[in-house]
């Protein structure tokens, strides 16, 4: 009689363990909308607790889940000791082997899958049970919780048993190894995380590079700089950069146009112009994207810890910073250097200052800048935009098309004054 009721005890707390271990994997698993579920379903105050306090009952589930286990373990061992006529070793050697399997398949593998796969039916099913016993250690958990969280403060903000953001990201990475996963899909998984680390003024388009308009100009100059330019929003300024009075929006500019051509008065800037959205230049970028995607706002302009103007960010610059650069349809590559039927040279802008003389044959150089590119915009003051033209040391520079998303200049045509510089032949063009 003391032997069955040895192993119905045993039974009993190997299934309690079996219970605990798939409530606590519910616990990590389960998602909000299962536990607003649980909320409406539940049957009681001590239900609803369960779900807003998951850690303290976590604790609980481990510490008697410890206690199960080990209880379980130890009258096995009583009841097989007798069987085997007070020999210890033997006792001890299928006590080992049989709770192995035993703990294998009711304490690890069996009760996590099915607390994972429904994490739900297992908190409605054993919620009772948990509560029942979170209840029976009183204040304990909260007591160990709080000692914790100040032993180790950096930790304070982490909830236990939950995945951390390292943890998820090499189930990731674990996942995109086993081919569960796209390349692309795990790289814009990692690129939600580093976002919400990643400040906006590593995406913004720097003071330097952004394309403008004086308030006090009319309004056909905006409206011919943004087709020129392809930009589609464009800040407007008062006195310098630092002084940005709105945005004018090309829709707006077009509006216009089209009442006055049906008879009305064209307004000028300042009358169509657009408030300003300005954002710290410290500022996250997952939380701006998620403040422009609910304000429905497209453009923000970024400034410094001294209210200057650092540059702008655009929704586009922060969607491309998760799913990767949007290339325009019309981005193909493209030969660094290309001679035209007329003589003139259509070149990429990143071309180097060196190679553009090395082409004319003459001696070219620039110490503050690179690129041809860079030269066009030294000489021209400001960010040029298509058509934009300049001369340099008898060579003729002119803008004449975009590439990206932001619309930088990327082609040039360069040709030079009559009889003052002959191409060299074996110059002419890179593949």
């Amino acid at each position: 009689m003391l032997s069955l009721g040895l192993f119905a005890a045993s039974v009993l707390l190997a299934f309690l363990c079996y219970v605990l271990t798939a409530t606590e994997t519910a616990f990590t698993y389960i998602s909000g909308s299962d536990s607003d579920r649980l909320r409406e379903s539940a049957r009681s105050k001590r239900s609803i607790r369960l779900v807003d306090e998951p850690e303290r009952f976590m604790f609980a589930t481990r510490v008697w889940k410890v206690i199960f286990e080990t209880a379980s373990i130890v009258l096995f061992y009583v009841l097989v000791d007798r069987f085997t006529d007070n020999r210890p070793w033997v006792t001890a050697i299928i006590t080992v082997i049989v709770m192995s399997l035993v703990g294998f398949v009711l304490f690890g593998a069996h009760p996590k899958y099915r607390g994972r796969s429904n994490p739900y039916r297992v908190l409605r099913t054993f919620g009772g049970l948990t509560y029942l016993l979170g209840s029976i250690l009183g204040p304990l958990p909260d007591l160990v919780l709080a000692w914790g969280r100040k032993v180790n403060p950096s930790e304070a903000e982490n909830k236990a048993g939950f995945f951390t953001e390292d943890e998820l990201r090499e189930f990731v990475d674990r996942a995109n190894t086993t081919d569960a996963i796209e390349d692309d899909e795990a790289q814009m998984v990692h690129s939600i995380f580093e976002m919400d680390e990643t400040l906006i003024r590593s995406l913004m388009v720097p003071r330097t590079d952004m394309v403008t308009i004086g308030i006090d100009e009319p309004l056909d100059d905006g409206m011919n700089l943004m087709l020129r330019s392809g930009y589609s929003r464009v800040p407007v300024l008062g006195e310098n950069v630092d002084d940005v009075r709105g945005l004018l929006y090309l829709k707006d500019a077009t509006q216009a146009f089209v009442k006055a051509r049906a008879g009305g008065v064209l307004p000028s800037i300042a009358e169509i112009m657009r408030e300003p959205r300005f954002e710290p230049e410290s500022k996250r970028a997952l939380e701006l994207l998620q403040e422009m995607q609910r304000e429905s706002t497209h453009v923000a302009i970024v400034i410094d810890e001294y209210g200057g103007t650092s540059g702008l960010v655009t929704l586009e610059d922060l969607i491309e910073e998760l799913v990767g650069e949007i290339a325009d349809e019309y981005d193909n590559e493209k030969p660094e250097v290309v001679m035209q039927e007329d003589g003139t040279f259509k070149i990429s802008s990143r071309l180097s200052v060196f190679e553009l003389g090395e082409t004319f044959g003459i001696d070219l150089e620039d110490d503050d800048v690179d690129t041809v590119g860079g030269l066009l915009s030294k000489h021209l003051g400001r960010v040029p935009i298509v058509g934009s033209e300049v001369t340099v040391e008898g060579l003729h520079i002119r803008a004449i098309g975009t590439q990206g998303r932001r619309n930088q200049i990327a082609t040039l045509l360069v040709w030079a004054e009559p009889g003052l510089h002959e191409p060299e032949d074996h110059v002419v063009a890179h593949p």
